[in-house]
């Protein structure tokens, strides 16, 4: 009798230590790690995955080409899976693999290695949620709230809105500011409230928001303004807005990456590169928002072929030149083999960060 009394206690005692426990500890076997995929158009991606097959001896791409491939296709992965709201042309959500770029059906941006990345790591499902447009700055679109618009700049918004719209108002001018970051907030808060929906294996789940990456900057670097005192409000910007997307998603501890805008290769790191450095070393970043310098990651090859002008050349030339590449230099010449490695350093950053 009294070893049963004794069974019983303990059990009342774990029933009711057990009803104390957040439901995150309860619910560790039934959550999903949720990233979100931000920035302009180089996170959108216009990266080939043909050219990893071009580079798959390359030392950077062997030891993980491999697991990218089922047969001679690429793997569509059963626990990554990735929603686009914001894709040009249509939303679209699915399994991680091949298809989320924004140049051709198979196109690529960073989510292609960020999520083999984080999902090889990971011992449970994650969803990647992408929220991109092309030609988006700090300084306008992604601006954030503690950030507000001076009115000398809404002023001058206004006065080259009313050049093409005679009849915009003061405040439509400063409604411009921001808007995009609005966006990203709308997109993150439906996605994540929609989320068993887009994917019904992760009904009943439990969401764990496990971080947050950043890649933008060349509406930013061409602004002239910002170029006279070496972006310093850039990174005043940017460190408001990571205060501001945290409390706007409910993720005061959210993990932050911000990843180099990089076109050109390291020959072209200078003002801007340092202005969003700094950002991770302000006041309270410490431990929880990195810079990843991704320029170690252009393709020299395929920017020399650029150069002589292979991408209109003869046949020859033009099938060397789409065996690296397919865009500009400002779009990292479109190399899947970029787009891939700079996925690669933001999964590794963000899992260093989640540790």
């Amino acid at each position: 009798m009294k070893r049963l009394a004794l069974m019983t206690l303990f059990a009342a005692v774990m029933i009711a230590f057990c009803g104390a426990l957040p439901t995150s500890t309860l619910a560790a076997d039934k959550a999903v790690k949720v990233f979100f995929l931000v920035g302009q158009s180089n996170m959108e991606g216009k990266g080939n995955p043909v050219h990893l097959d071009t580079y798959k001896n390359d030392p950077m791409i062997k030891p993980t080409y491999a697991g990218l491939k089922d047969g001679d296709g690429w793997k569509v992965r059963d626990d990554v899976w990735i929603t686009y709201p914001s894709k040009f042309r249509g939303a679209k959500h699915g399994p991680l693999t091949v298809g989320y770029g924004t140049k051709g059906e198979d196109s690529i941006g960073p989510e292609f290695g960020f999520g083999h990345t984080v999902g090889n790591a990971i011992d449970g499902p994650v969803v990647l949620i992408k929220i991109a447009w092309g030609g988006k700055s700090v300084a306008v679109d992604f601006r954030p709230p503690g950030a507000p618009p001076t009115q000398a700049e809404v002023d001058a918004m206004l006065e080259r809105m009313r050049r093409k719209q005679p009849k915009t108002t003061a405040d439509e001018a400063k409604a411009r500011y921001g808007h995009f970051y609005r966006e990203v907030v709308r997109h993150a808060k439906s996605e994540m409230a929609d989320l068993d929906k887009r994917f019904p294996k992760l009904k009943g789940y439990e969401l764990q928001i496990a971080g947050f990456v950043f890649h933008q900057g060349f509406n930013d670097v061409i602004n002239r303004d910002l170029r006279a005192n070496q972006y310093a409000d850039y990174t005043k910007w940017l460190g408001q807005f990571i205060l501001d997307i945290r409390k706007d998603l409910g993720a005061p501890d959210m993990p932050f990456v911000i990843g180099e805008l990089s076109t050109g290769g390291i020959p072209s790191r200078g003002d801007f590169q340092k202005a969003q450095a700094a950002t991770a070393k302000l006041p309270g970043f410490k431990g929880n928002v990195v810079f990843v310098p991704t320029a170690e990651y252009y393709d020299t090859k395929a920017h020399e072929l650029y150069k002589k002008g292979f991408w209109k050349g003869t046949d020859e030339q033009k099938a060397q030149w789409r065996a690296v590449g397919n865009d500009r230099p400002y779009h990292y010449l479109g190399s899947g083999k970029t787009y891939y490695l700079k996925g690669v350093a933001f999964g590794e950053a963000a899992l260093k960060l989640m540790r």
